[in-house]
């Protein structure tokens, strides 16, 4: 089940309208407008550019929802009802096997749109497992919305449709680079994604049955590897705190670069 209580819907729900340079419009627009402001000038430019064709309908139809790190907000199979853009945060993409491991193959950062892939191509359920890593923001619409937006504006199914392929085509470029990594390089580059994933060097919380699923490498090498790094001085372990100071996080960065040449970071790719 979801975890409501880490969901929280805030601002006017109630359609009440404002009046904003001159012009009168719902207060949910208006919300969703100083949100898009708040936001970091990548994200701004994506969404104003996204919503640009949007009519006014359709942008008082979002909602804007909060949602702690650690939510899962889809579960794979699940009914699509909403779609979720992500505005702040980051998500990861988990698949559940029947032996009971889950793999988490790939992660977001803003803006990312949830639901649209499977909405584009003629699906009903959601593919895959969605969960925050962090306290995220999301502007929320529901399905049917959605799809009549998209129908009528050929500019936004555009640049939806060249995120979904730009995704599509990172997923399998990482798919095949991952084949080619040895034990010790996996850990590596996983470790160097989630710091670049956190946005600044710190502690890391992850178990060694964490780090086992999402390189597909068995714990007993997991934890020689870990032995070996914190040897050679790249981090220092306590349990499952992992913590990587500035200057070890950048040590990572270039040796981990050096593994996905005419791929860029994991940071641009995702």
């Amino acid at each position: 089940m979801k975890e409501e209580s880490n969901i929280r819907y805030y601002g006017n729900r109630h359609g009440d309208s404002c009046e904003r340079d001159g012009k009168r419009m719902n207060k949910r627009t208006d919300e969703v407008l100083s949100l898009i402001a708040s936001l970091d000038q990548g994200a701004q430019d994506y969404l104003n550019e996204y919503l640009a064709n949007a009519p006014i309908s359709i942008l008082e139809k979002f909602e804007i929802v909060s949602m702690k790190s650690q939510t899962t907000f889809i579960y794979e199979e699940e009914v699509i009802q909403k779609i979720f853009i992500l505005v702040r945060g980051r998500v990861k993409a988990t698949d559940q096997y029947l032996d009971g491991v889950s793999f988490e193959y790939m992660w977001f950062k803003p803006v990312k749109t949830f639901g649209a892939m499977e909405v584009l191509l003629g699906m009903d359920q959601f593919k895959t497992t969605l969960t925050t890593v962090a306290d995220s923001c999301f502007l929320v619409i529901s399905r049917d919305s959605f799809e009549g937006w998209m129908s009528h504006d050929e500019k936004a199914l555009r640049l939806e449709a060249k995120t979904m392929g730009t995704y599509l085509l990172t997923q399998a470029k990482l798919a095949r680079a991952f084949l080619f990594l040895e034990g010790r390089q996996r850990v590596m580059v996983f470790l160097s994604m989630t710091l670049e994933l956190n946005g600044k060097p710190g502690m890391l919380r992850l178990s060694r049955q964490s780090i086992a699923d999402n390189t597909g490498l068995s714990t007993r090498t997991v934890n020689r590897v870990m032995k070996e790094l914190t040897a050679e001085g790249y981090l220092r372990c306590q349990g499952m705190r992992i913590f990587v100071n500035q200057e070890q996080q950048t040590r990572l960065e270039c040796e981990t670069n050096a593994y996905w040449q005419g791929s860029g970071t994991w940071n641009r790719l995702l």
